[in-house]
């Protein structure tokens, strides 16, 4: 069983690297009525809106 902190690390680290490396989409790789689903997408929420405030500080 996969930690819930480690299915929120890989939505973070999904939208960092969209962000801010590959430019890529972030894209979630779990079933959409599933809980990883969830967990992954709550992290990618929260690192996103982390992300475009930290841009719109730095414009």
């Amino acid at each position: 069983m996969i930690p819930v902190s480690q299915m929120i690390r890989e939505g973070r680290d999904a939208v960092i690297a969209e962000k801010f490396r590959t430019g890529a989409p972030a894209f979630n790789p779990y079933r959409k009525n599933s809980k990883r689903f969830l967990f992954w997408q709550r992290g990618a929420d929260e690192a996103r809106a982390r992300a475009d405030a930290l841009l719109r500080i730095g414009a």
